[in-house]
């Protein structure tokens, strides 16, 4: 299906990108040239003459661009030699064409596998880690890194990733602008332009709006048609189809994340490696010293330190559930009486304006809300010391999620159980997905817009001032190169609205779609025509969201996930709360209608919710995970590795302990903490 984008263009711009002697400028380093003056005193001579002259050093391409109102940026850029002897030192494992995943060499280079487009050895997601290390690895006169130095001054204000504007044309043209395309969209260019986590995050929008399409049509069916006798029986039918199709869908999904995954050569890590690459380099050591003093290595472990371990993970348990407890009791005091107050406003407006005014009030609040619970949710994941960062993240995730929930779905169950009330239900999950979608564009891309545009205007307008004092024509002459740069310094970044320390802008995408698919689900029985709604809202998002990433945000920087993580945990755990809440509201429903007695009617959805628990194991259970192919492709992978096992074990053989434990330890020591370097960088060979 791809292929009908003409996806040449777009190989011809990422090969030319390790083909041509001078590559393209992939970063950009923002500097205060103004309060670098005023602190020259602190760091002392020409200390960005210095930056570049090191950059250039290590190998580096620079530019240095004079900008408005007192910034430098100079724009770096790599060729493919330099980020594969950085790629060789930091370590990175790739893929090679017999199947195993093992540390690039440099000098090896053929044994490895090529990108899917344009035949790049490196995807941008490596080439902007090793470039970030590079940079990191610039020492200063005074032996400390110089940028972070710098950084920590106020001299530089960003290191940016830049947009590529040949590739950038392409996306808007093939993509973001073809509206007719509905849920198509080339992932592959996706995935190389911006990394594999915004393509999976694309690659699930998409499929999850074709599969809304089955629901929507029949919910659209039911509600404008004519059942007669059989009208009872609608809300349960259309409440276990919808059940049955999330169930489907996201095992579906699963198959499809595994061939993504095995396309764009991405692995699951485990806790273990995350533990370790998370470690500092300090603290390796002291591991592998431990370690060196073990028999059979570091298999064993002593009665203490098992105590010790034990000790910690139930300490780490318990300060989980404490934090649980905290974020319940603030929910409980603060959200449930707002919540409640707007249910009630809601049901007794006088007319439809009203409620969708208190409607858009009451959406605007809870984005501010939301950064609160952010906030305090990251609070209380750093509390739990988790030295995962993806844990970290998974947790701080199921936290604020948590509060988005009772804050999306109080109100509404308020209405249904306690009032009893559908029409009001119906009205407000109504108003709640199409003021949603409006407020969505608003904030997501006509304010990040605004606010570019007078950043941008008053940058300019105090840079005319500035020259027109010291007697200067205003700043005129920039190239287009350089106004490019400019303008993605002023763009808004693409970051979470509760704050970019564990999770980027997709947070708040994924959000919005958990809280539609919990809509979805969980009010099947009572409105089937909130899946035409999400359907409709989805083929915008895709487009908007397109938009957004391309000409309203800067790039954002790449980053590397197997799956969407805690979100396909939070969604498969939204299909079984629904199964719960659709029988809740068929009992309300069917006793508030009269049409049957509570008793029999009770044992019919009991007898339903079973029913339906049944069908969710069971269809998990019929529809594989993986496709047959990825799970061959498995098994002769699990096959060389056995091999490789066994020529390990010849090595034990004809070695000592010693010296096979000296050539593990000196590799792993070298590794940088968080692919970032902790020493000075070597210019040989480069």
């Amino acid at each position: 299906m791809e292929e009908a984008f003409r996806k040449e263009d777009f190989d011809v711009g990422v090969k030319s990108m390790e083909m041509r002697q001078t590559p393209p400028f992939e970063i950009a380093i923002v500097i205060d040239s103004k309060n670098l003056e005023s602190k020259s005193h602190e760091f002392g001579g020409d200390v960005v003459g210095h930056l570049i002259t090191e950059l250039s050093n290590a190998g580096l391409i620079v530019e240095k661009v004079d900008g408005a109102n007192f910034l430098t940026f100079l724009k770096i850029g790599a060729p493919v030699d330099v980020i594969g002897r950085e790629a060789s030192r930091l370590k990175l494992r790739k893929p090679t064409n017999v199947g195993l995943d093992v540390v690039f060499d440099w000098e090896r280079r053929d044994s490895f596998v090529r990108q899917p487009l344009g035949d790049a050895l490196f995807s941008w997601t490596e080439r902007y880690q090793c470039i970030i290390s590079i940079i990191d690895s610039v020492y200063g006169p005074d032996n400390v890194p110089l940028v972070k130095k710098l950084q920590d001054g106020g001299v530089i204000k960003e290191v940016m990733a830049l947009h590529q504007e040949q590739q950038r044309q392409w996306l808007l043209k093939h993509w973001a602008l073809r509206f007719m395309d509905l849920t198509r969209q080339p992932l592959d260019v996706l995935s190389a332009y911006f990394g594999a986590k915004v393509a999976i995050y694309f690659a699930f929008l998409g499929m999850y709006t074709r599969w809304l399409l089955f629901p929507a049509a029949l919910g659209i069916f039911l509600h404008f048609t004519d059942q007669g006798p059989m009208e009872p029986a609608v809300p349960p039918i259309y409440a276990m189809i919808v059940v049955i199709w999330a169930v489907v869908f996201l095992q579906f999904w699963r198959r499809q994340n595994a061939a993504l995954q095995n396309k764009w050569g991405l692995s699951y890590e485990s806790e273990e490696i995350q533990t370790i690459k998370s470690l500092t380099r300090e603290q390796r050591g002291v591991l592998l010293q431990k370690t060196s003093q073990q028999q059979a290595y570091g298999a064993n472990v002593s009665e203490q330190e098992a105590q010790i371990l034990g000790r910690e993970e139930w300490l780490s348990r318990i300060r989980s559930v404490k934090n649980s407890m905290i974020a319940v009791t603030c929910i409980l005091c603060v959200q449930f009486p707002f919540e409640l107050l707007y249910a009630h406003l809601n049901k007794y407006a006088p007319n439809d304006i009203i409620k969708y005014i208190f409607t858009g009030v009451y959406l605007l609040i809870v984005q501010y809300l939301t950064k609160i619970g952010g906030q305090v949710g990251i609070a209380l994941t750093k509390s739990e010391h988790l030295v995962s960062k993806e844990a970290a993240a998974n947790s701080m995730i199921y936290k604020v999620f948590g509060l988005y929930f009772f804050q999306s779905y109080i109100g509404l169950f308020y209405q249904a159980i306690l009032h009893k009330d559908f029409n009001t239900l119906r009205s407000m999950l109504a108003q709640r997905l199409i003021v949603s979608q409006l407020m969505s564009n608003v904030v997501e891309d006509l304010i990040p817009y605004m606010t570019y545009r007078w950043t941008e205007y008053k940058a300019m307008k105090a840079d005319a001032q500035i020259k027109k004092d010291m007697g200067e024509k205003p700043h005129d002459s920039h190239d287009t190169h350089s106004l490019s740069v400019e303008k993605e310094f002023y763009s808004p970044k693409y970051e979470a609205s509760v704050g970019n320390e564990f999770e980027d802008g997709l947070f708040d995408d994924f959000l919005e779609l958990a809280v539609q698919f919990g809509m979805v689900t969980m009010f099947a029985s009572a409105y089937p025509l909130v899946a035409m709604f999400a359907f409709m809202n989805n083929l915008v998002e895709i487009r908007s969201d397109a938009l957004k990433l391309l000409v309203t945000m800067r790039r954002p920087a790449p980053r590397r996930p197997a799956s969407i993580g805690a979100w396909l945990t939070i969604f498969q755990n939204l299909g079984v709360v629904a199964i719960v809440t659709n029988c809740a509201l068929l009992v309300c429903l069917y006793d508030d209608a009269g049409r049957w007695k509570i008793e029999p009617g009770l044992a019919a959805i009991l007898l339903l919710e079973h029913l339906l628990l049944l069908a969710k194991f069971g269809f998990s259970w019929f529809v594989p995970e993986e496709p047959a192919w990825i799970k061959a492709r498995r098994i002769k992978k699990a096959f060389i590795q056995d091999h490789v096992s066994h020529r390990l074990l010849e090595m034990l053989e004809k070695n000592t302990e010693d010296e096979i434990l000296h050539d593990i330890q000196n590799p792993m020591l070298d590794i940088p903490p968080g692919g970032s370097s902790q020493h000075k960088h070597s210019t040989e060979g480069q």
